[in-house]
């Protein structure tokens, strides 16, 4: 979302025993590389703390190693003696290159909740009209909100949402913006300003999976808002009018990510990072009409679309070598470019205005980057190094300002930075 067994001794205990005691029933190891232990916990879910001290250790592996140790507490196995601290990890990453490289100014931006906190945050999303930016913030169970009508983001509240939330996306036409959580609900606040609910959660439906709601993008014509159930293999359709779901398409498989609104042809896309595909939805009729194979070993994460020439970018999660992105025809189902400047990561964004796609590459082996792309054909641009799991990305369109996370250890902030020229 190359590992070895490691324990860590912490304040007098394992973290293997502290989860022993935490952990509940007995379970069945879950399956190897799997980032969701086989109780349906992940280490997104857990303690600031826990997930601080995994990533400290293990870095991009953390949720796997997490996973294995909890698979091993909850199912009783054997506890070893307590081991020493491991010896601070090897860099993992290589220098960057500067032809491919601009080095910005990056302003730190506090999330005042969870300030100190090790902050787990997930899609980034910016209302354009009203200059608001929702973060997904499962660090305070809640929406983060911030005020971007000028260059520098100013806090404004948290929605709590009762569960992590994970996707985050904007329904201006019914005056919502639409959470997923990991408790499989998705939840609509209000954000008519003049309406006595506004910064309320006024709908909660449950999409009836055992694992988180994720990824969502929402179609303004049909005003419909599909939701990928990332583990689950369901994408759920919620009519925005009603908030209610109108269509389930289930058994589509793992690792669903991140759907895409095409206004250009009026479709919804989806990447399958497990399956290595691009589906293709009718949002009219609510059916699935293609399922593309990409073709070139990317495991597609992000997803941006250009609408006026049916071109995207697919932001690959693959990190073996070489690391890379690609550009794709939604046209044909076929990819069009191989970029190897950048990498190994998760959102894409793109906007219009601008002419640019922007790729949160937070596991790029030269670093956490975001990669930017623009132009017809698409053509990489520049990286502007980032911060540790910078893996979501929004672009303030009035002020060209660029937003990411920061996930360092105590950090609890986003990032921001102005666009390259």
């Amino acid at each position: 979302m190359q590992r070895s067994a490691h324990r860590l001794w912490v304040g007098g205990m394992t973290v293997m025993t502290a989860l022993a005691l935490a952990g509940g029933a007995m379970a069945q190891p879950g399956p190897s590389g799997s980032d969701v232990a086989s109780d349906g916990r992940r280490l997104s879910s857990e303690s600031a703390s826990t997930q601080a001290m995994f990533n400290a250790v293990w870095g991009s592996q953390a949720a796997t190693e997490w996973v294995k140790e909890h698979n091993a507490a909850v199912s009783g196995q054997a506890l070893p003696p307590p081991a020493a601290k491991p010896a601070p990890a090897a860099p993992t990453t290589v220098p960057a290159v500067a032809a491919d490289t601009t080095q910005q100014t990056v302003t730190k931006v506090p999330i005042p909740p969870i300030q100190g906190k090790t902050a787990s945050i997930d899609i980034l999303e910016i209302d354009q009209a009203a200059h608001v930016l929702y973060v997904a913030d499962r660090t305070d169970n809640g929406i983060d909100e911030f005020d971007v009508s000028t260059p520098n983001a100013k806090y404004l509240r948290t929605v709590d949402v009762g569960s992590g939330p994970n996707g985050v996306t904007v329904a201006k036409n019914v005056n919502e913006v639409f959470a997923g959580l990991n408790n499989s609900d998705v939840v609509a606040i209000d954000i008519n300003p003049s309406s006595p609910t506004a910064n309320t959660v006024v709908a909660r439906v449950n999409t009836g999976g055992k694992m988180r709601a994720d990824e969502m993008d929402y179609d303004p014509k049909d005003k419909k808002l599909y939701v990928a159930n990332s583990d689950d293999g369901i994408v759920s359709v919620i009519d925005g009018s009603t908030n209610q779901i109108i269509k389930k398409f289930e058994d589509m498989g793992e690792a669903l990510e991140q759907p895409r609104y095409n206004s250009g042809d009026g479709m919804m896309y989806l990447t399958g990072s497990g399956q290595n595909v691009v589906f293709k939805f009718d949002p009219t009729s609510d059916t699935m009409l293609a399922k593309m194979d990409v073709g070139d070993k990317c495991n597609p994460n992000g997803l941006g679309i250009n609408p006026a020439t049916n071109q995207a970018v697919l932001g690959c999660s693959n990190r073996s070598q070489p690391q890379h992105a690609v550009s794709f025809d939604l046209a044909t189902g076929k990819v069009i470019n191989t970029f190897t400047q950048v990498g190994a990561g998760d959102a894409v964004f793109y906007s219009a205005k601008a002419d640019r796609f922007f790729f949160g590459a937070s596991n790029f082996f030269r670093g956490p980057s975001i990669g930017i792309f623009g132009g017809t054909p698409i053509r990489f641009i520049t990286n502007v190094p980032s911060a540790v799991g910078s893996h979501g990305v929004a672009f303030d369109e009035t002020n060209n300002i660029v937003y990411s996370q920061d996930q360092a250890p105590n950090e609890g902030a986003l990032i921001s930075f102005p666009l390259p020229q």
